[in-house]
């Protein structure tokens, strides 16, 4: 497996694949975003107007298993003037099938390497509270700031809690 920084042309690439990640992610609970229901036409939009907005400041991230895209993650630094110390890390998928098998580890230290070359002090992220993904973030050495209840919507409707995560940059 490589990781490797996705162009928009690369997107268009593999606008199939990418949109197949939100859709296993759909299925598995996780929003990321995307109001449900999900259909594989409204994931691949997804991931086409993220290609048009990919740039210095917002990158993509694949996890490729020889030319197959199995997982991806996109970091955007913050836009604010005094903010540009700061990104967010976004969108964080695994293909089903290649869950616990260190995909999502892999692009996560990709994600905050990529940040470092930037010159970034501080990644901050949000997931679902009281869930795997929300798990994985500590054990991946990255602190829990807090709980907002009901701040997202999952697939099914129902109104969950996010865990709001912070990684300082040294």
């Amino acid at each position: 497996m490589t990781i490797v920084e996705l162009s928009g042309a690369d997107v268009d690439l593999h606008l199939d694949a990418l949109a197949q990640l939100l859709l296993d992610a759909h299925a598995s609970g996780m929003a990321l975003g995307l109001a449900a229901p999900l259909t594989f036409d409204a994931a691949r939009a997804a991931y086409a107007a993220t290609a048009k907005r990919l740039s210095d400041d917002r990158i993509l991230l694949a996890a490729l298993d020889g030319d197959t895209v199995v997982g991806a993650v996109q970091l955007s630094r913050a836009e604010a003037g005094n903010g540009r110390h700061r990104a967010e890390v976004q969108r964080l998928v695994v293909r089903d099938d290649k869950r616990g098998q260190g995909v999502g580890r892999a692009l996560m230290d990709a994600v905050v390497e990529e940040a470092r070359k930037r010159d970034l002090k501080l990644l901050w992220l949000t997931t679902h509270a009281d869930t795997d993904a929300d798990r994985v973030y500590e054990r991946l050495g990255w602190s829990r700031a807090g709980v907002i209840p009901d701040y997202a919507e999952l697939p099914n409707g129902e109104l969950v809690a996010n865990a709001f995560f912070y990684l300082t940059l040294r």
